[in-house]
């Protein structure tokens, strides 16, 4: 086997027809998967990726693309550099059509990709990425899920997707993989997912500083985002596990008012004590946290309903209007009591939250999401099979929740790797985010006393279950026969 550095000579043509073809299309899924994460963001903005083709070996993709203000074509040529991350090494002319330009991949272009030996510009400010599998030295317990992750078939689609990024993801704690493995699972995939969502909306990286988590830099703006998590009591407790979720508790609308906004806040008021914006590269930018909810299996599939009556400290109720049809109001609700415990209600009118732009919050940050967009970029088992069901909702229209199945290779799915992520709105920031940094994803805001919530349409929460074809045992966890992993909002 040769390595990323040697020639790519010696391939054979495939005829077909009267035409040689050096190349063969692959899914736009895929490629996004191996190479969209070395595509600088100014080339992810100015073009659109038209099309994509592979060698038979998989050794060179080439990427058609769309130059949004001249209309022209042109193709960029990736392949692994030394250290396995898929890179650009080779652009071609301009051309007048998508079909022009994969004529060339077919012929003289891909020839001469195939003859090349692949050379690599430094990266200036890239760390090494990591890697997420390595023996660690004095372990001896490791998370159920890592294992399920390490391990099992079911989800060799999610393993295969993350060491892709992870390629990329520097371990600027020194921590990163050992807690990921053991203790930090959740935690860490939640970090790991934050930086795959950045990158998909073209943010730069500054990895100069290890605090806050994340340094975005885009349009000329910079902001800071410090991530953390709602976790569970006994650390190795898996996010995971086997069969239907548990019902929430009961009364759950009780629980959601006080226990569970006390739980969102107690991760939150941690941050907010540590006070990073008062560190000179981030003072006078953005802050933002984000956060994501671990605490019990399944639980983000309902417990996400109590973050903005805490961030807020607005209550949902609903009313009849004139037409006798409900409709939700926003009250100010009440202090959160849990025994002998109170927290202020609205967080965002806490001493000190005025430095906290807003709160990112996703309920898909999970190892389903890795492992559903690793099966639509064609890595895994080829006999696992996933089915996503849930709940769509628009949120700009009350009472528009629609169920959903579908098979996660249906032609007719698609999946984005922001498309569940909320940006609260701070309205006492003293650094507004610009929300036109954040396209696609919802937004939450207060304008004139009006709880307002913008953005298209998504999954309120949803569930996704693993079929093997096989019915295979080995390599399981024996709790996680017929494995579902979930993900929700509400």
């Amino acid at each position: 086997m040769t390595t990323a550095n040697e020639p790519l000579s010696g391939h054979l043509e495939a005829r077909v027809g009267r035409r040689h073809t050096l190349f063969r299309r692959m899914t736009l899924e895929r490629f996004s998967a191996l190479a969209q994460w070395s595509m600088p963001p100014a080339m992810r903005a100015d073009t659109l990726l038209a099309s994509a083709m592979t060698d038979a070996d998989e050794r060179v993709a080439v990427a058609v693309l769309h130059l949004k203000k001249t209309r022209e074509f042109m193709c960029v040529a990736f392949a692994r550099d030394s250290a396995g991350r898929w890179r650009g090494f080779e652009r071609s002319v301009y051309f007048p059509s998508a079909r022009a330009a994969e004529e060339a991949i077919s012929r003289d272009f891909g020839r001469q990709l195939l003859a090349k030996t692949p050379a690599f510009a430094n990266l200036p400010g890239q760390p090494p990425g990591i890697d997420l599998f390595a023996a660690i030295d004095g372990v001896t317990r490791y998370e159920d899920a890592y294992i399920l992750l390490r391990d099992g078939f079911s989800h060799a689609a999610a393993k295969e997707m993350l060491q892709e990024i992870a390629r990329w993801f520097p371990d600027l704690d020194g921590h990163f993989v050992r807690e990921t493995q053991t203790t930090g699972f959740s935690a860490r995939l939640w970090e790991l997912y934050l930086w795959t969502a950045f990158r998909a909306l073209d943010f730069d990286l500054d990895y100069g500083s290890a605090v806050p988590d994340f340094a975005l830099i885009k349009n000329g703006q910079r902001l800071y985002v410090e991530a953390t998590t709602v976790s569970a009591n006994e650390p190795f407790t898996t996010s995971m596990g086997p069969g239907p979720p548990k019902a929430p508790p009961d009364p759950f609308f009780t629980y959601l008012e006080h226990e569970m906004a006390q739980k969102f806040g107690s991760p939150l008021f941690s941050k907010l004590k540590k006070r990073d914006w008062e560190k000179p590269h981030v003072d006078g930018h953005p802050y933002l946290l984000a956060l994501a909810d671990f605490h019990a299996p399944g639980s983000m599939r309902w417990s996400a309903g109590a973050l903005p009556q805490y961030l807020f400290g607005l209550k949902s109720v609903y009313t009849p209007d004139a037409d006798n049809q409900l409709m939700e109001m926003f009250i100010p609700g009440d202090d959160h009591v849990v025994g002998d415990k109170r927290v202020p209600t609205n967080f965002f009118a806490q001493p000190g939250a005025e430095n906290v732009s807003g709160i990112l919050f996703s309920n898909a940050g999970t190892l389903a999401k890795f492992n559903r967009m690793g099966v639509r970029a064609g890595f895994g088992d080829a006999w696992v099979s996933l089915v996503r069901e849930g709940v769509l909702v628009d949120p700009q229209r009350f009472g528009s929740e629609k169920r959903f199945k579908i098979d996660v290779e249906s032609p007719a799915y698609q999946e984005g790797w922001t498309d569940e992520l909320i940006l609260f709105h701070n309205p006492n920031a003293l650094h507004p985010v610009d929300p036109a940094l954040f396209p696609g994803i919802g937004h939450v805001r207060i304008a004139d006393g009006e709880y307002l919530e913008g953005g298209p349409i998504r999954v309120l929460w949803s569930r996704t279950t693993v079929i093997d074809f096989l019915d295979r045992k080995d390599g399981q966890p024996s709790w996680a026969a017929n494995p579902s992993d979930d993900d929700g909002l509400g």
